[in-house]
């Protein structure tokens, strides 16, 4: 009996010990201390020293509801999505009266949105709870604001940067820049998903601007509805309705082959000598310039576009010579503002990244011009 007793007591003990919290080692070696630390690789991108130190704060105390936000939020970038569930699931269970843990659990669903479907709906269950505990809480109206700009609601999101910014905390800095952001595809009006998606975008590739100008500019319809100069003319769309469009290479079963093949047929964008598109290189702020210029050659049939401020003596550019080789196309798209300068300096900046939202202001730039010249 005594010895069936001495097991039962052994086993318990050991439980007893497994659930304690680990002995901290220093005056430093705190919850708090290693959750900032993680915090600080998760923003370095990395993922691997974050779950070191968020288990470490867990293991110090095991209810410690950010640290296991944390660990949810490291195992999400990773793609670990299972872990990243249940840790996030830990931490609003642990933190359910804590603002900061319930803002941090529908943090790990955001961050999970490309690969899970239900994503908004769980990230917008945890902020809504933390903003009842506390409706002015400035990280949960922040990561709101970021849920709602990754759904496509930019107006919302558009709000909610807005208040975050107006308290000048610890968010204000990141809540400015994603505001701009969102003003500037308001302004931009996304009408496709496509757009939408592209809106988001901190620089786009060719094959973007090939799916942006398909759809929302809709290049088929524009030139179906270009007006008939004598009988003989037809337009692009019809004289390419019966032409087959030979796929580059390198856009076979390419995700964007479809709207490749269009601006091909369009005669807007065009292959490469070595028979490639290279739909996944950016496009910079000149190579943008000379796919405006083409478009405005097709649609209003006038190729002296091409050489219209050829052999100009004095740039009108700071940065850019006027024998640069796209200088006839900024030129053409600043003279007709579709594209700007800046104010300050005239710099044009040619080298520089083109955002999905700057591409679509010069879209909807590029339709008015258009609409002037029809």
């Amino acid at each position: 009996m005594l010895k069936k007793y001495g097991s039962l007591i052994s086993i318990i003990m050991l439980i007893f010990l497994s659930s304690c919290s680990t002995k901290p080692e220093s005056d430093v070696d705190t919850p708090e201390y290693h959750y900032k630390a993680g915090m600080r690789a998760v923003d370095n991108g990395d993922y691997q020293q974050a779950i070191k130190s968020f288990q470490r704060s867990v293991d110090l105390d095991k209810k410690f509801a950010l640290g296991y936000g944390g660990l949810g939020l490291a195992h999400a970038y990773l793609g670990n999505n299972k872990d990243a569930k249940d840790f996030a699931s830990k931490c609003a269970s642990r933190g359910s009266k804590d603002p900061e843990a319930l803002s941090l659990s529908g943090q790990v669903w955001i961050t999970m949105r490309s690969s899970e479907k239900r994503w908004f709906k769980r990230a917008e269950d945890y902020l809504e709870k933390a903003l009842k505990r506390d409706k002015e809480h400035e990280g949960s109206q922040y990561w709101f604001g970021v849920a709602h700009l990754y759904n496509y609601q930019f107006s919302e999101a558009e709000n909610y940067f807005r208040a975050v910014v107006e308290k000048r905390g610890d968010f204000s800095g990141k809540a400015d820049a994603k505001w701009k952001l969102s003003q500037k595809i308001v302004r931009a009006m996304p009408g496709t998903p496509g757009g939408k998606k592209v809106a988001l975008k901190e620089r786009i590739n060719r094959a973007d601007l090939a799916v942006l100008f398909a759809e929302e500019l809709k290049i088929g319809v524009l030139f179906d509805r270009m007006p008939v100069q004598n009988s003989g003319f037809q337009t692009p769309s019809q004289a390419n309705q019966t032409a087959t469009v030979t796929v580059p290479n390198d856009s076979r079963d390419h995700w964007a082959e479809t709207w490749i093949k269009d601006m091909i047929r369009y005669g807007i964008m065009n292959v490469e000598p070595d028979g490639n598109f290279y739909p996944d290189d950016d496009i910079n702020r000149a190579n943008y310039a000379l796919a405006v210029q083409r478009l405005l050659v097709v649609a209003t049939r006038d190729e002296s576009l091409e050489t219209k401020y050829f052999g100009e003596g004095q740039s009108r550019f700071s940065d850019v010579p006027a024998s640069h080789f796209a200088y006839n196309a900024m030129a053409i798209c600043t003279e007709r503002g579709i594209m700007e300068v800046d104010m300050m300096t005239n710099r044009f900046n040619p080298t520089g990244d083109v955002t999905g939202a700057d591409a679509l202001l010069i879209i909807r730039n590029l339709q008015s011009s258009l609409r002037m010249t029809f």
